[in-house]
């Protein structure tokens, strides 16, 4: 049997996985895997135009800096639309907008208390990915390529927002980072029959963002990668399963008269297990629900990531 599309489509599936954006008092260590994957999933793969809208539900919760007993819960919604467009069969470009609704909680003493609540545009992603090496065998019905990525966030999100009192609210409460955050990646994907696996490697950087007060705010660099297997044991059906993980660098945060400092329960090490399902709808329509359940955590301060959820579609244009 040949790699027919309907193969393809089956053998690519899994690819698709989480880029979470970032959570309250541990943003920069929030989303786990490859920033790239959604350029991979079966219609960015095989089409050459391929339309997605997906919602995302986030928690984390973080200790409150200076009050101790107290803790942060951050609540995060994000509706984002995403396009792949494939100018070449080894080039894909990708671009998401993302509308968040974030509030933060912070409890403790039996009180809970609204510290902000915030929607809006957050910051715009764009990316690239090139294969440089594919090896394509018919007769085992076996695909390999290595690709390589590059993009950035862009700064479209307000980082300016401020309490009732006129303060500013917390880095991890805005709807932006306010700065900018390229990364690189090297990806590996093997396929063969009704099976595939998927790895990636990706590195972040993170600019600084300046505020009204004059203070600034660098999220912490991180280190991103994936593993993921798919098996389809239908036509209409892939069935994923992942392991995606993220280390970052503890946040920096520069008081208004230059002191600079870390900022308290930010950074660490999460891994995710990432399994995800996608139905074919019918031809040009998929339909996805995907997750990530954290099973380790080394985080620094007092920080909990808790499991997130996606669910979206796509439609494969041209």
């Amino acid at each position: 049997m040949h790699l027919t599309r309907s193969s393809r489509l089956a053998l690519a599936s899994a690819a698709l996985a989480l880029a979470a954006p970032g959570a309250a008092r541990a943003c920069s260590i929030c989303g786990c895997g490859d920033p790239l994957l959604a350029a991979s999933d079966p219609a960015a793969i095989n089409g050459q135009l391929r339309l997605q809208l997906d919602t995302e539900y986030l928690r984390m919760d973080a200790g409150t800096d200076g009050r101790p007993g107290f803790t942060d819960q951050l609540t995060q919604w994000s509706y984002r639309f995403n396009v792949v467009y494939r100018p070449l069969d080894a080039l894909s470009l990708t671009a998401t907008v993302p509308l968040l609704s974030k509030s933060i909680h912070t409890v403790g003493g039996g009180t809970d208390v609204t510290a902000s609540s915030l929607t809006g545009l957050g910051d715009v992603e764009v990316a690239a990915r090139y294969a440089v090496w594919t090896s394509v065998n018919l007769g085992a019905r076996r695909v390999q390529e290595l690709a390589f990525s590059a993009g950035t966030s862009v700064p479209t999100g307000a980082h300016g927002a401020t309490a009732p009192d006129g303060s500013l609210v917390d880095p991890h409460g805005q709807l932006g980072t306010g700065g900018w955050g390229p990364f690189a990646g090297v990806h590996y994907r093997f396929e063969q029959a009704d099976w595939m696996a998927f790895a990636s490697l990706s590195y972040r950087l993170r600019t600084e963002a300046s505020y009204s007060d004059a203070s600034r705010y660098k999220f912490g660099d991180a280190l991103l990668w994936s593993a993921h297997g798919q098996y389809r044991p239908a036509s209409a059906v892939a069935l994923d399963l992942g392991l995606d993980g993220r280390y970052a660098k503890v946040d920096r945060a520069t008081a208004p008269g230059g002191v600079a400092a870390d900022a308290p329960n930010t950074g660490g090490t999460v891994l995710s297990a990432a399994p995800g399902v996608y139905f074919n709808a019918t031809g040009s329509v998929w339909l996805f629900l995907r997750g990530q359940v954290p099973v380790y955590q080394r985080l620094f301060g007092e920080q909990d990531v808790k499991p997130s959820v996606t669910a979206g579609v796509q439609f494969q244009a041209m």
